[in-house]
This record gives C-alpha cells, structure tokens and sequence, in this order.
C-alpha cells in the first residue's frame, strides 16, 4: 500500500481538493499507482464544508501521522493577510502541531495558503520554497528563516515541496506523483487530464499593486499612473507631492516594498502588458506609448520583470 493523506478544514479551495482526488482517481489505473490510497483527514472528521455548496466527507485525523507516504495540504480561503494569520491560529494549529512530529520520511507538500501553515510549523526553516506572489512581502517577514523563491510555481525541497497561487495545486500534484511513483506515471496522467505541469514561474501572472494604507504613496501610485505614458523622475514627484525625496523614498519603500523608480518601471511594463493583451500595436509602438525612447532596453526589463519577452507574452496572453 501507498497512502496518501489530504488534510482539509473548512474553507479549502474545493478545486485543489477535488483536482487531488481526480489526478490520484486517474493514477489508480495504471499498474505504477497500484495500492495508492488518498485518506482525506480534517481534525474532527465528518463533513467538511469546502463553500456553501460543496462539502467532502473526512475521516478523523490521528494525533501522529505515520504511515503516510505524503502529507498534501491545499489552499483556503481568506479575505486577507490579517484573516489568513487569523486562521493559522485558530482552524489550522492542530495541524500545524501534528506536522511537526511529521515522520522524517514523509513527503510534505502544499499550496496557495497551505505554503503559510507549513512555515507556520517550522518544517521549512533553513530550505527554500514558494508561496502566492501576492503575499510574498508578508511570507518573507513572518517567516525571514526560509528562503522564498516567490517566482517559482513549484519549489522542491527534497522532503517539502511547496507551490504559488491556486492552479498551481496542479503542478504541485503532479509533482508528488513523480516524486512517489515516476515521471512515466504522471505523463499517463498528464495526457489524460490534459495538463503538462510545464509552468515554471509565477513572474507573468503577477501584477501590480495600487492600493496603499499610506496616504501619500497612495497619491505618489496615483500620480504615476496619471503620468505613465511620459517620461518622470522621482525629483518630479517628490516637487509634485510637495515632499522631500528623502521621505518619499523612505516612506514608498515602506509601503511598496521598492523605491519609487522600480515602481515607475513596474508600472510601465503593466501598461505594456495591457497593450500587449488588447492590441495589434507593435512592441516599437507600446514602447513609446509607455514612455520609453529605447526598445532594447524595454524589452530587456520586460523580460526581468515579466518572465517572458513581449512576443511570448502577447502570444499566451492575447485577448480576442
């Protein structure tokens, strides 16, 4: 036998729980899976309520998790980081409990949020892992002992192997079935699902923020997206916003998580994107809209800051 346990509590995105249960469905047909078993535990058994119209029955977690080949944990639902930290301390910390005196065999794996109850576990201090884009600023502060690698959809640590936002619960599934019963098996189940787990990075999915708590780099984010098309420098919105430079460096950096220039240059890689998705405008024509004079050079950002040239990007991403 092979067990596998999938541990839920309510509010577990109900597609990462059901896509676990139909790729190990599919895997049982093959010789390769043969005594493959998916347990789906929660702490106090029964009916789990995923949202208000799908529930999943579960059996009672055990106080010590042997047995298990590996150990999944999905993404849940929260409103925020304040309603995620929330729930780590209350829903989740049973589980968190138990992953710590998780067999040191065991493969460990998680999710969208789930990344967040593995580090909260201290399973993950010293390895390297991934985490939704979104909330890297707060994965990175709360948990400053684990390497993040925020680009990456699916980060493998030898025994912790974690993934970014929702959909990457897929690659993630995938990947622990490469892990456990080989790359033959998961291109059986790859074909049949059709998905090919082939995403590397999260970098063309992400965007840019534009709502802040600070009142003045919420003005600073409005003035640059007001003047996003014509060439600016921080000198200028700094006068424009009747501040010192210094200040709002200290204060955007607070904020934003980068001085004010990153976030001049991320703004206009995002209008680039938009053009890219909606028009038929050459990249010699977006570059100029955006306020560039220099193609190469744009392109070049384009590419750190996007994961893909602008031709790779308009051509996965073009709309209509």
């Amino acid at each position: 036998m092979l067990p596998l346990a999938l541990i839920v509590e309510p509010g577990a995105t109900p597609s990462s729980v059901m896509l676990t249960m139909d790729m190990l469905n599919v895997a049982s047909r093959f010789p390769e899976a043969e005594g493959c078993r998916l347990d789906i535990l929660s702490v106090h058994g029964g009916a789990v309520r995923l949202s208000p119209c799908v529930s999943v029955d579960t059996q009672t977690m055990p106080e010590v998790l042997a047995g298990y080949a590996a150990v999944i944990l999905p993404g849940f639902f929260a409103a925020d980081g304040a309603a995620l930290i929330e729930q780590l301390q209350t829903v989740w910390q049973p589980v968190i409990a138990r992953l710590r005196s998780l067999p040191g065999e065991t493969l460990l794996a998680g999710s969208c949020y789930g990344t967040f109850v593995l580090a909260e576990s201290g399973v993950l201090d010293g390895a390297t892992a991934t985490t939704p884009w979104w909330l890297q600023a707060e994965f990175r502060q709360r948990y400053p002992h684990i390497a993040l690698d925020a680009d990456a959809v699916v980060v493998d640590s030898g025994r912790y192997l974690t993934a970014g936002a929702m959909t990457a619960h897929t690659d993630l599934t995938l990947h622990v079935l490469r892990r456990l019963l080989g790359a033959a098996l998961v291109r059986s189940v790859s074909r049949i699902m059709l998905v090919d787990g082939a995403r590397d990075s999260q970098r063309p999915f992400m965007a840019l923020r534009r709502q802040f708590d600070d009142p003045l780099i919420q003005q600073a984010a409005d003035w640059l997206a007001a003047h996003g098309s014509v060439a600016v420098t921080t000198a200028a919105l700094a006068e424009a916003l009747h501040v010192s430079y210094r200040t709002l460096h200290r204060r955007f950096q607070a904020a934003a998580g980068m001085p004010p220039i990153a976030y001049v240059q991320d703004l206009r890689v995002e209008h680039a994107k938009e053009l890219l998705e909606s028009t038929r405008m050459s990249l010699e024509q977006i570059v100029a809209r955006v306020g560039y004079s220099d193609v190469p050079a744009f392109r070049r950002l384009f590419v750190r800051r996007a994961g893909l040239s602008p031709a790779q990007y308009r051509q996965r991403f073009r709309r209509g």
